[in-house]
């Protein structure tokens, strides 16, 4: 099987000879550990044997705003083709939307809200979301990547977390209970935007969307379900309607607990979730519960195992992910988040090891070979 046609018989929930998977890194992780291995970039995703290619909107700024020297090209890509605009005294990329993005390189952060301070949405507009140019970075490497992996579209920031990122968070859900109109006023804004968008994805001819709003925090989702329902639910569905109608598969990420609105989100055409974090949702529940209808992107924790644990712990953890997430055949190995700058190599290499030797599919979930890993470093 191509890596392709892996992922897609396993999302439809056919036969398959391993489990697909994906490695995600933070780009100045990723830059150090090809330095390690002595591998070029390419190198790398071949190394840990990803399943999926990324394509993401380039007014999208958040997707590179690390400062590592892969982002930095793409920022000035992007600038040369007026899709986003960069403050150099400030070290802030401003997105179509006005907001600007922290140059930071442990991750995204939003540090201007354009709409903050505001009591109306007098004068503001949204940006243009059939503006060309927005996928030039991909143009050469989409075809060579098609026939081979899965091709996944990014839409992230997209209703919740657009809101709050031009109110400013602390506005935004003040306003959650103060100003309803305000809000539902907002929200049609950016869904509307976000449904032009999803058809500017479909025409470019993805497998699969990765929407990524962050309902759920450590403990719970992050407003009353009830609230999320009225807000978030049927606006969610007009954006994944596009995708369904069109054959291209719904995923959806959401950081922390997000176990009371998964039968929601299912109603309305979720088919993969991520990143599935270990210490926000049990993973035995989420089997149980959704493994026969939903794919699991993820189970593998950042949060304190990666940086923190032993190589032997990471085998131990990819293990059961395998054998809890994966009991039903529709899960999708990786980390539940990307692997941070922190994690050692060591446990980087276990990682990989572990996911070659466990991946396999036989009447369940066993070991049936340790495919020796060849390290370089």
């Amino acid at each position: 099987m191509t890596k392709k046609e892996r992922v897609r018989a396993m999302i439809e929930g056919k036969p398959i000879d391993y489990l697909p998977s994906q490695l995600d890194l933070l780009p100045r992780r990723k830059e150090r550990l090809c330095e390690e291995l002595r591998i070029s970039d390419d190198e790398l995703e071949k190394w840990a044997e990803n399943h999926i290619f990324y394509v993401y909107p380039l007014c999208a700024a958040e997707y590179y705003s690390s400062g590592s020297v892969a982002d930095w090209e793409r920022l000035h890509f992007a600038v040369a083709r007026n899709l986003v605009q960069y403050d150099e005294k400030l070290g802030v990329i401003f997105d179509n939307w006005g907001v600007g993005w922290k140059i930071n390189p442990n991750g995204v952060w939003p540090y201007v809200h354009p709409l903050a301070g505001r009591a109306s949405l007098r004068d503001f507009s949204p940006p243009d979301p059939t503006i060309a140019g927005i996928f030039d970075h991909v143009e050469e490497d989409l075809p060579q990547k098609r026939n081979d992996v899965y091709i996944v579209g990014l839409q992230h920031i997209l209703l919740f977390e657009r809101a709050w990122t031009l109110v400013g968070y602390e506005s935004f859900m003040e306003k959650l209970i103060t100003d309803l109109p305000f809000v539902e006023e907002l929200l049609d804004m950016i869904t509307e935007y976000n449904v032009q968008l999803a058809y500017r994805f479909v025409a470019l001819g993805v497998d699969a969307v990765r929407t990524g709003d962050d309902y759920g925090c450590q403990l719970g989702l992050q407003m009353h379900p009830t609230l999320w329902r009225r807000l978030f639910k049927p606006r969610l569905e007009k954006i994944w309607r596009v995708y369904r109608e069109n054959g291209v598969v719904v995923m959806h990420h959401s950081c922390g607990d997000v176990r009371l609105i998964i039968e929601d989100m299912l109603d309305i055409g979720l088919q993969v979730l991520h990143p599935v974090q270990p210490h926000a949702m049990p993973l035995e529940e989420l089997a149980q519960k959704f493994g026969n209808q939903l794919v699991f992107y993820g189970g593998i924790d950042t949060q304190r195992l990666l940086p923190f644990g032993t190589p032997q712990e990471v085998k131990e953890a990819v293990r059961r992910c395998i054998e809890t997430l994966g009991k039903h055949g529709k899960y999708i190995i990786a980390p539940s988040q990307e692997i941070m700058n922190e994690v050692p190599t060591e446990n980087i290499l276990a990682l990989v090891e572990a996911i070659r030797e466990y991946r396999r599919v036989n009447e369940g979930w066993v070991s049936l070979e340790k495919l020796p890993l060849r390290r370089t470093c």
